[in-house]
């Protein structure tokens, strides 16, 4: 019997994207290969979901928010919640495992501490192009964004590089090996 996965994901600028199709690529190469779907957050059913026998939720976060996933608690969570066993959560953030305390907080509070808790969860890096983001974007980050992070007294190495992406005008910290420990975790459903 083959098991059937769906990645969900919530992108707005890429890099999530980039993540589920690479996570996608790495579940089909394993030797017990499942059938895997891989959509956007708005794309998604309660069919689809049921249909499914692991599901995968992926989201860029901003500020605390996850893209996708308002919609989606609406739309699936309790769909999902007969499956928790077979659930994993991955964000994607400039600073990635660096905010691991503040990204876990995100993750159980977009979608249900019922849902996520004890669930696998990774948290991924992703970059930023300053010629790409929306206005919104751009007036959060240069302006109270930057002001948080200048005044942080021990600077950790994540926020030491977005210091330098202001000057430099973009980063991309993106790593297809850094999905391994997920593509593990997830190889375990199945």
């Amino acid at each position: 019997m083959t098991i059937r996965v769906l990645i969900i994901f919530g992108s707005t600028y890429g890099y999530t994207e980039r993540y589920a199709n690479w996570l996608a690529e790495d579940l089909r190469a394993l030797p017990q290969a499942p059938e895997v779907n891989t959509l956007r957050a708005t794309e998604v059913t309660p069919e689809l979901v049921e249909a499914a026998d692991s599901v995968i939720i992926g989201g860029s976060d901003y500020g605390g928010f996850l893209t996708g996933a308002p919609s989606l608690k609406k739309k699936i969570v309790p769909f999902i919640l007969p499956k928790k066993e077979r659930t994993a959560f991955f964000t994607v953030s400039f600073t990635g495992e660096y905010s691991k305390k503040l990204l876990d907080k995100a993750v159980a509070k977009s979608y249900t501490a019922e849902l996520t808790d004890g669930r696998p969860t990774f948290h991924l890096r992703g970059g930023i192009d300053f010629s790409e983001l929306s206005l919104a974007h751009k007036t959060a980050l240069k302006g109270p964004v930057r002001a948080w992070l200048m005044a942080n007294p021990n600077p950790n190495e994540g926020i030491q590089q977005m210091l330098e992406c202001y000057k430099t005008g973009h980063a991309d910290y993106t790593n297809r090996e850094s999905l391994k420990p997920l593509v593990e975790a997830i190889s375990k459903f199945l």
